[in-house]
């Protein structure tokens, strides 16, 4: 018998960091009743149903971790909140990849995403730079290894974010399938890759998933029954070549929070698929260790998996929206406002933070570990390796670290996904802006006049919510009373 085929399937964990930045509690979400917010109740339907998945086989009753044979990426905000609030998930999710590794050469099925979910192509190239060293760095705290390979917040990319990706050592990336000429051998079948991508010396493996696949699972009927989507899979793998790699990739709350059965489904799928002896089920680490990119990826300009426009999502009033009968024209000028926080952010470290520490560059790059790890020795360690030694001028450098990234936080995608800002998302974004104006206060007059006056003329669809400066002013208000 030849070589088999291959399938990955690779689930996207991800949430923006509801987290209030002053108390780092999440203000009540109504919505997620009778949970006290939406993250509580993801972690319940989802993040732990899939630590210990329950399906059936017969008469008997497998409990699974389907982190032990998912691909998944883990947004670091995501993994911060369930590292305090989430223990048994988050080890269930640390556990499946140091188990995979240690079963294929090393090679595990996790891989990093950029660190605050903001869309990559959109970003200046310090930023850019800032959020891929940011998530390398914090795959590395969480998973006790490099990553060989990210995840792109909406698969955004463009040459330039492939190019920044690509020089910090990242091995592979996965888009969709039409976000880019694919071409050379089988580049015309479902085969998932990987294709090589190259600028100058740079270069970087990309593996593409199967839309009809992926929409089915997150859309459609796919997570019905585990054992025939496993069946459906496996036959589309089976029309490919020999040695061929089939993917799909979804939101992996789509595995028990948008599907109620998802967990379970999944876990009857990937059961199913490993029985099996003429597929075999992979990730894109351990696929590439012995097949190497063939043909290329070509990427004219910005491309999205989830709006047709590119990226206009994220900045404009391109069409993309779920109620027909709202104005996406609040788009441009919110992005416009955020930018105004971030770019303020940026200008008074960069004025500031020359006077404390001899390369203020390069040690906000590595800074996110400080905010992530409590640990003393590794707070000793990296000051003194900057040459840090005063500690009036540590906490003031760990105040601008934490101004740069509320700043950051700011632009996380998901507030220009939906339809209004005035949602749960945009609320996020906006309350992580305040923050950002309050810390870059300490060092300068406050912007936040200017940013109020920015924020008035961007009207909400909900006639509740007024103006975005009225709601920005209603989350200082409540942030202001939970911290009495």
């Amino acid at each position: 018998m030849g070589e088999p085929r291959y399938i990955i399937v690779h689930g996207h964990f991800y949430q923006p960091p509801r987290e209030s930045p002053w108390t780092g509690l999440i203000p009540p979400e109504h919505g997620a009743a009778p949970f006290p917010n939406w993250n509580e109740r993801i972690l319940s339907e989802c993040y732990t149903a899939n630590a210990h998945a329950h399906t059936m086989q017969g008469p008997v009753v497998h409990v699974r971790n389907n982190y032990e044979s998912l691909s998944f990426d883990v947004g670091p905000t995501l993994a911060a909140w369930l590292q305090r609030h989430g223990k048994a998930a988050y080890r269930a999710i640390i556990r499946g990849d140091a188990l995979y590794a240690n079963a294929h050469g090393g090679h595990g099925n996790a891989i990093a995403q950029s660190y605050s979910h903001s869309i990559l192509p959109l970003l200046p190239p310090r930023d850019r730079e800032l959020q891929i060293a940011w998530g390398i760095d914090d795959f590395v705290f969480r998973f006790g290894r490099k990553p060989a390979g990210m995840w792109i917040p909406e698969c955004a990319a463009d040459d330039d974010t492939l190019a920044s990706i690509a020089a910090a050592g990242i091995e592979f990336v996965i888009v969709a399938s039409d976000q880019g000429k694919f071409s050379g051998p089988r580049a015309e079948s479902r085969n998932a890759g990987p294709f090589q991508w190259r600028r100058g010396d740079l270069s970087l493996a990309v593996f593409r998933f199967d839309r009809e696949l992926s929409t089915t699972v997150s859309f459609g009927n796919g997570l019905a029954d585990g054992a025939r989507l496993a069946d459906w899979i496996a036959d589309t793998a089976l029309k490919l070549e020999p040695g061929t790699v089939l993917m799909l990739a979804t939101d992996g709350e789509t595995f028990g929070h948008h599907n109620k059965h998802g967990a379970a489904e999944l876990a009857r799928a990937l059961m199913a698929l490993e029985r099996r002896d003429d597929v075999i089920l992979t990730s894109c680490a351990d696929y590439l260790a012995t097949h190497p990119a063939a043909g290329s990826f070509e990427i004219a300009s910005a491309s999205s998996w989830s709006c047709p426009h590119g990226v206009e999502r994220w900045r404009s009033n391109c069409g993309c929206r779920h109620d027909p009968n709202t104005s996406q024209e609040w788009r441009g000028p919110f992005r416009a406002a955020m930018d105004f926080v971030k770019n303020h952010t940026e200008a008074t470290y960069d004025r500031f933070a020359p006077a404390i520490v001899k390369e203020p560059g390069a040690i906000l790059r590595g800074a996110i570990r400080l905010l992530i790890d409590p640990n003393p020795a590794v707070h000793e360690e990296f000051f003194k390796r900057f040459k840090v030694a005063d500690e009036g001028n540590r906490a003031a450098l760990l105040r601008m670290f934490e101004m740069v990234r509320a700043g950051q936080a700011a632009l996380t995608s998901c507030g220009w996904f939906f339809d209004d800002f005035g949602g749960l998302e945009g609320r996020v974004v906006l309350t992580w802006a305040a923050r950002a104006v309050e810390l870059a206060a300490e060092h300068s007059a406050s912007i936040e006049n200017e940013l109020l006056e920015r924020l008035r003329g961007i009207n909400s669809n909900r006639r509740e919510n007024g103006d975005a400066a009225t709601l920005y002013l209603s989350l200082k208000t409540r942030e202001a009373r939970g911290r009495v």
